[in-house]
């Protein structure tokens, strides 16, 4: 570290005092693209009957404030709490978000001090309360590597300095004060916080080596990079409605609607709207929010969520994926990024692409496949490169991203089906259904040997799973929704008989959906039931409130997920719909009183 940088450390801290405090929760899931839970790999001979997911039971509570009311045949009701949930003051921005917010904001995509890393793998982790000596001490160190890099680049200077400096710099610095603080603050500065500013140029000479421009204008960049309100963002607005709670500006309607929408700053157009107070009414933010929408950031925001919603992110399930090359030769670890890749083009194309629903996430027959792939899909390689070619399949094998070669290499053990974790996927994230985590030494309840009446791998996990504690939430949730899915074998290809015995597989099972026992023939049958699923839509409205409000499991939004699932229900609205809605409700523009 630079003994100048050392030097203007104490200085940014009492500069920070008077900004605004460093402290409070990180921004939470909505910054993540980490998966969570239920991430076991199920490699080696998979004989586990663990299925990898939430806590032990079934019954209680579905996903955020969904209440199972009837074990097989009574329906589901949810709760309909409706408020505006107590959230962070001062939330500080999540590891992904400061990526993009230094990126957006200077250009910096990764670190050439750090060995061309991404910002936040130098930071803390994200972590909820006050920030901790080290985590503070890795601001610093990330704000000297920013600054210096940008000064030192022609082309990132500009994005820093709203003018050449001359003289002395004051007038230059001034308006890059001005001008660089409304963006990096997202909110005009106060006439203290400039005159802070002001006084770190006019100190210039005295807390660098040689008091140069090119010196004074990195310190100047530095002591923004540090300051609490770049860090947090804080809504500090004291403007009570009818309610008693507190209602946002403009500029703190704009942060939120950016962090939504893009897990970023606003843009020069938001920031715009917000200086002339247009970011009043649901109609003003429903124009902006549209608009956002149409930014290659709100695809990397939606790419977010659904990586979440599918529990994909490293070291899950689904980067880790292996299988028997003797069994499956057209499987190789080097394809397991394609089948991740292929798998986000999906969610992509329908979502955002195609202005697609949440039924189509469950029925739609595109594809993008390479010729690495084809072979897991029956399609022949010849007709395909390395790059990827959107496919049409057969609808009636292939709807939706469950039956995609993703998915289904995933949920599946390294020699065949899993059965229990395709089930236990299907059940409790898909449907929210709250099946809990087997009993201790549960994994340890050997598969029976393959046999004259054991002739198919369902038959085997059937086996398995009968007797004992673990029988009433395999038999009765788990396995039925993952027995309709054995037509796709350990790698997704179609098959209709067992490889090792070649007997008949049997996809009829009954699943219970909506509380209620279902009988499904095959994956097809099963996901136009989802696709109608009341669990289902709702358990996708709830997940994408939680991760695009970042906060999880709060009743007060039970209202509001309620309102959206009963939008998706008679189809033709689609998720952008969904998106938008969420930035009408009240909420969206309200803090509670007693928020920190």
């Amino acid at each position: 570290m630079k003994l100048w940088t050392m030097v203007l450390f104490a200085a940014a801290t009492l500069f920070g005092a008077c900004v605004g405090k460093v402290g409070d929760a990180p921004s939470g899931s909505g910054g993540s693209s980490s998966s969570g839970t239920g991430n076991n790999t199920g490699s080696g001979t998979g004989n586990s009957v663990s299925s990898g997911t939430g806590n032990s039971g079934v019954g209680g509570n579905a996903g955020n404030g969904s209440v199972i009311t009837g074990a097989a045949g009574n329906g589901v009701t949810f709760c309909d709490t409706r408020g505006v949930a107590i959230t962070s003051q001062v939330p500080r921005l999540s590891n992904a978000q400061y990526d993009r917010v230094i990126n957006d904001l200077l250009g910096v995509q990764t670190l050439t001090a750090a060995n061309g890393v991404q910002p936040s793998t130098i930071l803390a982790t994200d972590q909820a309360g006050g920030l901790t000596e080290l985590g503070w001490s890795s601001y610093q160190t990330v704000g000297d590597m920013v600054a210096t890099q940008v000064m030192a680049d022609a082309t990132l200077k500009k994005n820093f300095m709203a003018c050449t400096p001359t003289g002395d710099g004051k007038t230059c610095f001034h308006d890059t004060i001005i001008k660089f603080g409304r963006k990096a603050f997202r909110r005009t500065l106060t006439t203290d916080e400039i005159a802070a500013f002001d006084k770190i140029v006019s100190d210039g000479p005295t807390i660098t080596p040689t008091g140069s421009l090119a010196e004074i204008a990195q310190t100047l960049l530095y002591a923004f990079l540090v300051s609490p309100s770049f860090i947090t963002r804080a809504e500090a607005t004291q403007t009570t409605d009818a309610s008693g709670n507190y209602t946002l500006s403009s500029t703190e309607v704009a942060q939120r609607l950016s962090f939504m929408l893009w897990g970023s700053i606003p843009d020069d157009t938001l920031n715009t709207a917000a200086d002339n107070n247009q970011l009043s009414t649901p109609a003003q933010i429903l124009t902006q929010a549209t608009r956002m929408l149409t930014s290659d950031k709100a695809r990397l925001k939606i790419a977010d969520f659904h990586r979440s919603y599918i529990l994909m992110g490293p070291n899950t399930r689904w980067d880790t994926a292996n299988k028997d090359t003797t069994l499956f030769p057209a499987f190789n670890t080097n394809i397991v990024p394609t089948l991740m890749a292929e798998t986000e083009k999906f969610f992509d194309s329908v979502a955002v692409g195609k202005k697609g629903t949440f039924q189509d996430l469950f029925l739609s027959p595109t594809a993008f496949v390479t010729a690495s792939t084809a072979p897991l899909y029956g399609l022949p390689a010849s007709g395909f490169g390395t790059d990827f070619k959107e496919t049409a399949l057969d609808a009636n094998q292939r709807p939706g991203f469950l039956t995609r070669v993703g998915f289904l290499n995933a949920y599946a053990f390294y020699n065949r089906t899993s059965p229990i974790h395709r089930g236990a996927f299907i059940v409790k994230q898909v449907l929210g259904t709250p099946i809990g985590t087997p009993p201790p030494g549960a994994e340890a309840t050997a598969l029976p040997p393959a046999s004259a009446d054991l002739n198919t791998n369902r038959k085997q996990v059937d086996a398995q799973t009968t007797g004992g504690v673990c029988e009433t939430c395999h038999h009765g949730y788990i396995n039925p929704a993952g027995f309709s899915m054995e037509e796709y074998n350990a790698v997704g290809t179609w098959q209709t008989k067992e490889q090792s015995s070649g007997a008949a597989i049997d996809t009829t099972a009954d699943v219970v959906i909506d509380g209620v026992s279902v009988h499904v023939n095959n994956a097809f049958d099963l996901m136009q039931k989802i696709a109608a699923s009341p669990m289902a839509q709702h358990r996708y409205a709830e997940r994408l409130t939680s991760f695009l409000y970042e906060r999880e499991a709060d009743p007060m939004d039970c209202g509001t997920v309620n309102d959206l699932a009963a939008k998706i229900a008679p189809g033709g609205y689609t998720v952008l719909n969904l998106i938008t809605d969420l930035t009408q409700t009240p909420q969206f523009r309200t803090r509670a009183v007693g928020a920190m």
